[in-house]
């Protein structure tokens, strides 16, 4: 337990929040855990299931990471406006397939939601695109990628990268914009 956040580490294959699955959220819930019992209902205490139960961050169905959960109400306000303002770092481990230049890379097209697929982002590359994309949705990102190791036998590299401003599927979408697709990335 820390200060302002609860951390949990989510495992692959399952949802961050509600949607049409069972989610992490339900299996904290249903946990038997006397310790993550306690969490959840001090949780309760401050928030809904439509808050999410202070949820911070989600992560995508195949990610395992951290997802944190905010103690209290203000410091969720105060989290995501220092989100808004581009305060807050974030650190992922991917693996791409291919052998990545071993100089940090900045990648800042913008990205916005598919016309016609909702699960899937478009990097926008240049202004002839404009048939694909939903223009009025359109974000500002930028992916910071350091180079960490080479594979050979896989032909896969690890890669340390950072977001500052996170928009929907950015890390996926900016790496194959680079032709450094994510290791199984079925989007």
């Amino acid at each position: 337990r820390y200060k302002y956040f609860y951390y949990f580490r989510k495992p692959c294959g399952i949802p961050s929040t509600y949607g049409k699955e069972k989610c992490f959220l339900d299996c904290l819930i249903e946990s038997d855990d006397k310790d993550i019992k306690a969490i959840v209902e001090s949780q309760k205490e401050y928030f809904s299931q439509q808050d999410e139960y202070g949820l911070l961050n989600r992560l995508d169905n195949d990610t395992t990471w951290l997802l944190y959960l905010a103690k209290t109400p203000l410091f969720k306000e105060k989290y995501k406006q220092a989100q808004k303002d581009w305060k807050i770092e974030k650190y992922y481990i991917a693996d791409v397939y291919g052998k990545f230049p071993e100089n940090e890379k900045i990648i800042s097209y913008p990205i916005t939601h598919h016309k016609f697929s909702t699960d899937r982002m478009v990097v926008i590359l240049d202004a002839k695109q404009t048939g694909k994309i939903d223009e009025k949705r359109i974000q500002s990102a930028k992916t910071l990628v350091q180079f960490l190791y080479y594979d050979e036998e896989k032909s896969t590299s690890t890669l340390l990268v950072k977001i500052s401003k996170w928009v929907r599927h950015q890390i996926r979408a900016h790496l194959s914009s680079i032709w450094f697709p994510i290791v199984w990335e079925k989007i």
